[in-house]
């Protein structure tokens, strides 16, 4: 299997899985606040993560970053890295702390702690359709970001590509409604903007750790850094532990999927290809939502979203190209 085919897996899982975290995250909402389900769900993030890394170290595994050998199979071009003892994985996120310490903690309360308190907060004032909507900025957020950070810079007919699918994603998230700014929703749609702002700096600064760091090292020092932050917010929200079995399902299909997995796999994609062309993947996460809706919850499809489906499809096949 190709490398590109390998990117395009990991890709689908972790859209797959962040649009899953919609109807996961409304079902925990019936017993927890916003708050305690973002801390509860990187807790649950953080213990697996953490875990594999000692699995990992018990059995002599090694930390695969981006330096080391390569070897060709097919046309895929794989990392060969030697054993590098025991406690590689683990001595690994010592070294990333003790080295990059203030950058994974930037990068944890951006993409964490202030993404999921500010969108969580956002939906007490303004709608899911604008939240929906205005969620979207994130890729061009992503793209702003990578340009003045890293320096990266998009063709014009990339710029095209990631406008194409912006207005797709838009006209998925909205649905059957309508988007409105204005009213009393504005503060809301505002702390909106301003989460998708976060997970733009969250990616681009993921992307420099992982330059130099493995993906599951990083992974796992944002999210125990991210629950940690998150955790006086939950507590002053009134965390409580005392729920039905269900809810504790959903939150550990959140954890497990849209926390460890979801992000190891984003973290990853970014190691491979450009913050601007990863970003346009997110465009994708509205029409796993919005299917999941449909054939779960009976929400009506209108011909509208079908094509706002097709002109993501469009924008982020062009900007693949790059990958």
């Amino acid at each position: 299997m190709t490398r590109r085919w390998i990117l395009a897996l990991i890709a689908a899982g972790m859209v797959f899985f962040w649009g899953a975290s919609f109807p996961l995250t409304k079902a925990a909402l019936q017993w927890l606040g916003p708050t305690s389900i973002a801390f509860l769900r990187w807790t649950i993030s953080a213990v697996i993560l953490i875990g594999w890394l000692a699995v990992c170290s018990a059995r002599g595994v090694a930390a695969p970053g981006r330096r080391g050998l390569t070897t060709t199979v097919g046309t895929a071009v794989a990392p060969v890295y030697p054993l590098a003892g025991p406690a590689d994985k683990l001595a690994e996120l010592m070294r990333l702390v003790r080295r990059d310490g203030w950058l994974l903690a930037w990068v944890a309360l951006t993409g964490v702690t202030l993404f999921y308190f500010l969108e969580n907060l956002a939906l007490r004032y303004t709608t899911a359709i604008n939240a929906g909507v205005l969620s979207n900025l994130t890729s061009i957020f992503i793209v702003l970001v990578s340009m003045i950070w890293l320096r990266e810079r998009l063709a014009l007919i990339e710029w095209a590509a990631m406008g194409i699918a912006f207005l797709g994603a838009t006209l998925v998230s909205q649905g059957a409604g309508h988007f409105s700014w204005s009213g009393p929703g504005l503060v809301g749609d505002l702390m909106m903007v301003l989460a998708s702002f976060f997970g733009g700096i969250y990616s681009v600064g993921g992307k420099r750790l992982v330059a130099d760091y493995p993906a599951d090292v990083v992974t796992t020092g944002v999210a125990t850094l991210g629950a940690l932050f998150l955790a006086p917010l939950a507590l002053l929200e009134g965390l409580s532990l005392v729920m039905p079995l269900s809810a504790w399902g959903a939150l550990l299909l959140l954890g497990v999927g849209a926390g460890a997995l979801a992000n190891l796999w984003w973290l990853r994609l970014l190691s491979h290809t450009s913050a601007g062309r990863a970003g346009a993947v997110l465009f994708l996460i509205p029409i796993v939502a919005t299917a999941l809706a449909v054939v779960g919850l009976r929400e009506p499809l209108t011909p509208v979203m079908v094509l706002g489906g097709l002109l993501v499809l469009a924008g982020v096949a062009v900007m693949r190209r790059g990958v």
